[in-house]
């Protein structure tokens, strides 16, 4: 892999060659769901950003590479890599793997990462206030994928690629399933009175402004 003009040049022996470096240091559970992430994130991919699939394959494939470590492990990680310095009783390994996961690919996987991929990894978990398109998408792909069962999984999944196919505006449609999905979590993590980083608050509150936004445009567009 090389890099010429701070963009990367990713070969398909590249992808290939992840996807062997990663299975150490993932269960094989979650080999499996890492793999069908990237097969995810390739699908969005070729609708959002079709230039930058591989990219995108690559913060896929390490995305949970900390994800096995328990909370121990992941406060080791936290000290080593210098990331953050907050009370144990808000700490979750949850939100922990996401944070450790990129400094660990900083550091192991050099080779393969640019700080879009470093960012998607640190925010798959929590999104965030600004979230670009490519964190966005890697998000998603990791809710969606699937091998995900649970139901709110599935009705995402469902009605994401049926109002896609039905012709709707695809980024209307991404803005209101990141607001389904982070709302969701919200409200899944208050009532079990669990932490929620302010981190998910605020992307639910952007995702709602650039929905506002998106269709806001539309309308003055059809007026027009």
């Amino acid at each position: 892999m090389a890099m010429e003009n701070s963009t990367f040049i990713i070969e398909d022996s590249d992808i290939n060659l992840l996807k062997e470096l990663v299975r150490p240091y993932l269960t094989d559970k979650r080999y499996k769901h890492t793999l069908a992430v990237a097969d995810e994130v390739v699908r969005l991919g070729v609708i959002y950003m079709p230039d930058r699939v591989k990219e995108l394959t690559v913060a896929a494939l390490l995305h949970d590479i900390t994800k096995r470590a328990d909370l121990e492990k992941q406060l080791h990680y936290c000290e080593i890599f210098g990331i953050i310095n907050i009370a144990h009783q808000n700490i979750s390994p949850e939100v922990l793997h996401s944070k450790t996961g990129a400094a660990l690919a900083a550091r192991d996987f050099k080779k393969f990462a640019n700080e879009d991929i470093l960012d998607a990894i640190r925010y798959h978990t929590t999104g965030r206030d600004g979230m670009t398109v490519f964190e966005t998408l890697v998000y998603l792909a990791d809710y969606i994928e699937p091998t995900r069962t649970h139901a709110s999984c599935i009705s995402t999944r469902n009605k994401f690629y049926d109002r896609l196919s039905a012709g709707e505006n695809k980024m209307i449609v991404l803005y209101d399933t990141m607001i389904e999905v982070l709302g969701g979590t919200i409200r899944y993590l208050t009532e079990k009175n669990a932490f929620i980083d302010a981190d998910t608050i605020n992307a639910e509150q952007y995702f709602s402004c650039l929905k506002l936004e998106a269709s806001e445009l539309k309308c003055e567009e059809s007026n027009e």
